[in-house]
């Protein structure tokens, strides 16, 4: 019998790499949308699926399978997310200037004011606070309204349509379908903003390229593309700060350890991204021709989900895989992906959660979970993952 995917959990708070850590290297599944695919779990036919060519993402055509509906996750048919190369490379190029090394260490002074600023207004406010309401989600909000030049005062429209589109199990269709609009036609205003009144921020230089040469952008791939960097760029680096303080509020050896050796928090991001990332799946795929993995062979046409989360907890690649430890594991973790869809912001989600953990750790004495942890609500399977509120509390 064809197992359902995702599988039930016995508590929201179990990762789904957990689950599946366990399953064997290839299984046959049915999707939410109906569809069958492979999930494949071991961590190298993991990177396989993520980075061989033989296995596409440009699964919007006719019947083609798909999670939960076409277009999973992505913020329309132009998204950087359902394409290949050539085009796929052509608006990765443009995309990754905004995300260049010294532009992401250019930020790490503005990064720390907005951190030291939220922290403030958490000490004045006094415990216990939600964590996301109060930090999580307006710290990697600002810096994303900031390098895209997009208001921060029009947060919460945006918030609304991009909480849609990133938990799309919890609507319907048409609602989901309906954010993407609202997404659109409020990126459409302010690429019209700044093509009157140009400004030195990562929009107003991709009007510039689609304005100066339309051979290297459409306006449906302008709009499109900085939809996709305002919604990614925020949403998943939300979810690892409330997620990092969750982890390390229930192992509090290791919270102990970090908070005394500043020199742990690079480790200890990488460690949260390995635990519980955000995307704890991949987006899925379909193989293109015949291709052999481990567990056997992904015949051509044949969709295929490559589950990062159970990659993450191969013991083969892991030692004691099912243990949070922020000291730093042998292998890179994939919870930003690999491949030519590997994360754009991963840097500068690297950068916001180090600052994060720091300034939290440092100006919140005794931080900690203001409720049992079984009680943390959070988001369903096939969304960002995370935490839907976390309340905190901290010696005042």
């Amino acid at each position: 019998m064809t197992a359902v995917y995702p599988a039930e959990k016995d508590h929201p708070a179990v990762p789904m790499g957990a689950v599946y850590a366990g399953h064997p290297p290839m299984s046959r599944v049915a999707f939410p949308s109906g569809h069958e695919g492979w999930l494949v779990t071991r961590y190298d036919d993991v990177r396989t699926v993520l980075a061989d060519p033989r296995f596409s993402r440009n699964l919007l055509y006719p019947g083609a399978p798909c999670l939960i509906e076409p277009g999973d996750f992505s913020t329309g048919e132009h998204s950087i997310l359902n394409l290949d190369p050539p085009d796929h490379t052509r608006l990765r190029r443009l995309s990754a200037q905004a995300f260049t090394v010294r532009r992401i260490a250019g930020l790490r002074p503005r990064i720390q004011e907005i951190a030291d600023d939220l922290v403030r207004a958490l000490a004045t406010h006094g415990p216990p606070a939600d964590l996301v309401e109060e930090f999580a989600f307006p710290l990697p909000t600002a810096v994303m309204c900031e390098l895209l030049g997009v208001p921060f005062a029009g947060r919460e429209r945006f918030r609304q349509w991009s909480r849609v589109i990133v938990t799309p199990m919890q609507h319907t269709p048409a609602d989901v379908e309906q954010a993407r609009r609202d997404g659109a036609h409020d990126m459409a205003e302010l690429v019209a903003a700044k093509r009157a009144q140009p400004a030195g921020d990562f929009l107003s230089a991709l009007v510039h390229a689609r304005d100066e040469d339309g051979d290297r952008l459409t306006e449906a791939e302008l709009i499109d593309l900085a939809t996709q960097l305002l919604l990614a760029g925020h949403e998943t680096t939300v979810s690892l700060i409330s997620t990092g303080i969750f982890l390390l509020c229930r192992h509090p050896e290791q919270l102990a350890a970090l908070r005394a050796d500043p020199a742990l928090t690079s480790g200890a991001v990488e460690e949260i991204m390995r635990y519980d990332s955000p995307a704890d799946t991949s987006l899925l795929r379909v193989a293109l021709e015949d291709v052999e993995l481990s567990g056997g062979v992904v015949r051509r046409g044949e969709a295929v989900l490559a589950h990062t989360g159970a990659a993450n907890r191969d013991e083969n690649v892991f030692p004691d895989a099912a243990a949070f430890d922020i000291r730093c594991k042998d292998a890179p973790q994939l919870g930003f992906g690999h491949g030519i869809h590997f994360c754009l912001g991963a840097a500068l989600a690297r950068l916001e959660g180090e600052i994060a953990l720091r300034t939290l750790l440092d100006r919140l004495p005794g931080l900690d979970l203001a409720l049992p942890p079984e009680t943390v609500a959070w988001r369903p399977p096939l969304s960002v993952r995370g935490p839907e509120a976390l309340p905190v509390t901290w010696t005042a």
